[in-house]
Formats: C-alpha cells, sequence, structure tokens
C-alpha cells in the first residue's frame, strides 16, 4: 500500500488537518488499516484520525479517501458525529464480531 496526500488543508477553527488521500493498492483497504498507516507515518494517534469517506477510483484497484486528524479529542467529540466516531472506533483485540455472534 502506498499513499500519496493529494492536498493538505489546516482548519484552524475546528482544530483539525484536512487531508484528500490517494491510496496506490493491488487489495482493497480498510479504514482500520488506513488509519494504522496514516498513524505511523504522520506520528499522531490513531484515535484521532476520523476517515471520513474512503471509495474505490472506477477501472482501477486504488483508492481515495478524505480523512481528518484532530488535534486532541474533545475538538472530535464536539465537531464530529457520533456515527462517524463509532464507525472509526481503533478496536483493541481482533475479536470484534465474537461478542455480536454469541448473544
Amino acid at each position: 500500500m502506498n499513499i500519496v496526500v493529494e492536498s493538505k488543508r489546516e482548519n484552524k477553527l475546528l482544530g483539525r488537518t484536512e487531508m484528500y488521500v490517494k491510496i496506490k493498492t493491488n487489495k482493497p483497504v480498510t479504514r482500520a488499516e488506513l488509519k494504522t498507516r496514516l498513524a505511523t507515518e504522520l506520528g499522531v494517534d490513531e484515535k484521532l484520525i476520523i476517515v471520513d469517506k474512503i471509495r474505490t477510483i472506477t477501472g482501477s484497484s486504488d483508492m481515495e479517501a478524505y480523512v481528518k486528524i484532530y488535534k486532541d479529542e474533545e475538538y472530535m467529540n464536539k465537531i464530529e458525529p457520533k456515527y462517524k466516531i463509532e464507525r472509526n472506533k481503533v478496536v483493541e483485540n481482533g475479536n470484534e464480531g465474537e461478542a455480536e455472534s454469541q448473544v
């Protein structure tokens, strides 16, 4: 997976950095994989990254994503809708589906 930053904008009013990235890959990338890779490359905490949109480019295996990186959790919790925060939650152990299947 190769990530190229297409554009980057500092939004001081909302306390975040907004980025459009292009992902060159042979297989589809999940939000979690993208968050982990961005966190290591940019040196930020995974919990502060919101992958807002991710889509495959038609006719290619490449993907595009719109990513928001917050300065702290306080700003993120005030601004982002709850469903986006839940969608982007970092899973601590890889057993996310096991708890639901046992119910």
